[in-house]
C-alpha cells in the first residue's frame, strides 16, 4: 500500500507530480501532518491554508479532513480499499498533531454520511434559523459554541465537514444531472434542506474561508465565514484562536451577526 505522509503545506512543492500521478491514475494514501496554524506553538513556518481548496479542485484526488479518531479509522479503510477499486481513486488526509476528546457515539449511523462528506453531529430542528458548520481540528470550538448557544436559538444545529472535496463534487454533479433532465439531490443538498432556507451558516475551518463558505451558494442560504487568511504567528492555541477568530467567542458573534441580518 503506497502511503506518503508529509508536512501539509509540503503539498505545493509536490504539486506538479501530484497533478501528473492522479493524471495518470496513481493510486496512493497521502498522509498530511499538522496542518493549520493549529501547531502554533511548533512556530509559523509549517502552518498551512491553501491544501482543501488545492484538493478541491484536483481530480483523482479524495481529501478527508476527520475531527475524531473514529471517522478517521473509517476514511482509512476507505482509502484502502478504493486503492485497489479499478472506479477507485486516491486519498488525501489532513490530519492534526492537536489532541481532541473523543465524543461518545450512540450507533454508527453517522459512518456513511462521513464517507460522503459531512453529517450532522447535533441534529437541527425543522426549519432552524441557524447551523453551525465545522471541520476538523476545530470542532472542540465549534462545540462548545453550540452548548452555548442551543438553548438560545431553539433547533440550532452543528455539521460535521469531513471532505469539502466530496460535497462540492456531488453537488455539481447533481446540477448537472437536472440539466440533463434527471430529478436528483447531492447529499449537501439533503442536509442543508433539513434547515430554512433563510436560515444562516457560520462555517468554520483551520484552513482558507473559502473551502466552505461556498456551502451558501447551495440552497442560497446567507454564510458568515470563519477561517484562516494569513499565518506566521506562534503562540499557544487559546491566543492563536482569538487572533485568528477561530475560537467560540467568534462563532458566537458570528451566529448571532447572521441573525440579526436574516431580521
Amino acid at each position: 500500500m503506497p502511503i506518503g505522509t508529509l508536512y501539509d503545506p509540503f503539498i505545493a512543492r509536490g504539486l506538479d507530480a501530484l497533478n501528473y500521478a492522479c493524471y495518470q491514475d496513481a493510486r496512493f494514501l497521502l498522509v498530511a501532518t499538522p496542518s493549520g496554524i493549529t501547531l502554533g506553538p511548533e512556530g509559523g513556518a509549517h502552518q498551512s491554508i491553501n491544501p482543501p481548496l488545492i484538493a478541491l479542485g484536483q481530480p483523482g484526488l479524495r481529501h478527508y479532513e476527520p475531527a475524531y479518531a473514529d471517522e478517521l479509522a473509517a476514511m482509512m479503510e476507505l482509502a484502502f480499499r478504493l486503492i485497489d477499486d479499478p472506479a477507485g481513486e486516491s486519498t488525501y488526509l489532513r490530519l492534526s498533531t492537536r489532541s481532541v476528546q473523543q465524543i461518545e457515539r450512540q450507533d454508527d449511523g453517522w459512518r456513511d454520511d462521513a464517507l460522503k462528506g459531512a453529517y450532522w453531529l447535533r441534529e437541527p430542528g425543522a426549519g432552524s434559523e441557524a447551523a453551525i458548520v465545522a471541520m476538523g481540528t476545530v470542532m472542540p470550538e465549534a462545540l462548545a459554541a453550540w452548548e452555548e448557544l442551543r438553548e438560545d436559538i431553539p433547533g440550532l444545529g452543528l455539521l460535521s465537514v469531513t471532505s469539502p472535496d466530496l460535497l462540492h463534487r456531488g453537488w455539481t454533479a447533481a446540477q448537472a444531472a437536472r440539466w440533463a433532465g434527471e430529478r436528483q439531490a447531492s447529499h449537501i443538498e439533503q442536509l442543508l434542506s433539513r434547515i430554512g432556507r433563510n436560515a444562516g451558516l457560520v462555517t468554520i475551518a483551520d484552513a482558507a474561508p473559502a473551502s466552505l463558505s461556498w456551502l451558501g451558494g447551495v440552497l442560497g442560504q446567507r454564510v458568515a465565514p470563519l477561517g484562516v487568511d494569513r499565518f506566521g504567528q506562534t503562540g499557544n492555541l487559546s491566543d492563536l484562536y482569538a487572533s485568528y477568530r477561530l475560537d467560540g467567542a467568534a462563532i458566537t458573534e458570528a451566529v448571532a451577526e447572521i441573525l440579526l441580518q436574516n431580521g
